[in-house]
């Protein structure tokens, strides 16, 4: 069965890790940009802004699951708090 053997957790933070955003990744930010800026109407931007919080929840997913899989296989947790959404502020 399982042994009473307690493991250690070693949290580190989320900036630990090389995540920067490819030039690619920059290029496409920046089209995205331009893209908003350029844009006149308001169901355009509607669109546009529900396509990219699909894919902030997508990449999000992504990187709760690989969270969990440096936990599960190296023993090594990152803060919750790096991992939450950042709040939406109105005006």
């Amino acid at each position: 069965m399982f042994s009473d053997v307690q493991m250690e957790i070693k949290y580190v933070p989320l900036s630990k890790f090389q995540i920067e955003p490819s030039m690619e990744d920059k290029f496409w930010e920046e089209k995205i940009k331009r893209s908003i800026d350029e844009c006149n109407s308001v169901s355009t931007l509607k669109e546009m802004a529900t396509l990219l919080a699909r894919i902030a929840t997508q990449r999000q997913g992504v990187i709760r699951g690989l969270v969990q899989d440096m936990f599960i296989f190296n023993n090594v947790a990152v803060e919750q708090e790096d991992l939450t959404n950042p709040e939406i502020k109105s005006e």
